[in-house]
């Protein structure tokens, strides 16, 4: 079950003079796709942390929750367990003594008490999911950019989390690696069910998304307003 994110009043400054997120309100659907827009050092990658509990928030707070059917359970940040988090990260963060697969389970190795043979065989079957099976035993300094990130996506879907949380994914990438990787996000996360954010620059990437939300300069927010059905 997906799910949903309510943000109020989240502000975020990294020193007196320099505001980074300035009173940001936002909801997120649990199972939709947002697109994180906006120029250089306005906040996004901040967000995200914020989002992922990285870094505490300072004022305001945020909200997760589910719903199934009429029912609503609501908890924090501090109760999202890391297994129902990925995230991918513009830089990959691959450990390069670590094979593909090994990189792949290190959530499960972290958060699970199973064999190695069990937590291999489950990384085995998402990679042959996202199409890079042959790359079970390879190693990151062997792997192309486009193979490097898609290694990252399953490692980010490794716990089947409820909410994937992306950083530039495409940022490094070219065109064509731009569309694979966004359909294997866009692809699995829709399969599984899973709540998307992705930080982005590209315009490519943010039409893919189900709506886009603008961070500005001046450290607000301007998003699509959602319709009064959809609210919650």
């Amino acid at each position: 079950m997906a799910i949903g994110i309510n943000i109020k009043s989240v502000s975020f400054s990294y020193s007196l003079n320099k505001n980074i997120l300035k009173s940001v309100s936002l909801k997120v659907r649990p199972g939709e796709a947002v697109a994180l827009v906006g120029d250089s050092g306005v906040g996004k990658t901040t967000l995200l942390e914020l989002i992922a509990g990285f870094i505490p928030v300072e004022s305001g707070r945020i909200n997760f929750f589910q719903k199934e059917g009429e029912k609503r359970s609501t908890f924090d940040e501090s109760q999202l367990a890391k297994k129902n988090l990925g995230f991918v990260f513009q830089d990959f963060y691959l450990i390069e003594h670590l094979n593909a697969v090994q990189n792949i389970i290190l959530p499960g190795v972290i958060s699970e008490k199973l064999t190695v043979d069990i937590l291999e065989a489950r990384a085995l079957s998402i990679m042959e999911g996202l199409g890079i099976g042959s790359l079970f035993d390879k190693y990151p300094v062997t792997m192309s950019g486009g193979e490097k990130q898609r290694v990252c996506i399953a490692r980010a879907f490794f716990n089947s989390p409820l909410l994937i949380l992306a950083d530039e994914p495409t940022g490094s990438l070219d065109s064509k690696n731009t569309q694979v990787v966004i359909d294997l996000l866009l692809n699995t996360a829709k399969k599984k069910g899973t709540t998307l954010i992705v930080a982005t620059h590209s315009k490519y990437v943010s039409e893919r998304m189900d709506r886009t939300i603008n961070l500005h300069s001046d450290g607000s927010l301007k998003c699509n307003t959602l319709d009064e059905e959809d609210s919650f």
